[in-house]
């Protein structure tokens, strides 16, 4: 099996092909070929965090754009997030909770690092 052959077969691993040209015990001139193999360590690049949305952002942001009239109605508005429409109405039945409420966790930011609140 060649040397081409067996990169093919091992195509993560390193091929280092030692040329050694006979003995220090022997006149006859041979050829000893060695090789080594060497594993090679493939780095996954690192894979994004992620983020969540805070549904009082979501809910204000459905209703600026439902009020501008960029939408004609709630199922376009889930047509163009690809959400299903009865979580468009969850996310904006979130404005009929109370101020204090929207107000706090509103002071939970956005995006969170974790899911802290849900819509549901």
């Amino acid at each position: 099996m060649s040397v081409k052959n067996l990169k093919r077969q091992n195509l993560n691993k390193e091929v280092l092909p030692i040329l050694l040209s006979g003995s220090q015990y022997c006149n006859i001139d041979r050829a000893f070929i060695y090789q080594f193999y060497f594993q090679t360590v493939v780095e996954k690049s690192p894979t994004p965090k992620k983020t969540y949305r805070n549904p009082i952002y979501l809910a204000k942001e459905y209703k600026k754009i439902l009020d501008s009239g960029e939408v004609k109605n709630q199922a376009e508005l889930a047509k163009i997030k690809d959400i299903s429409m009865v979580r468009v109405t969850q996310i904006l039945n979130l404005l009929n909770l109370d101020k204090s409420i929207i107000n706090n966790l509103e002071k939970i930011g956005d995006p969170m690092d974790r899911k802290v609140i849900s819509e549901r």
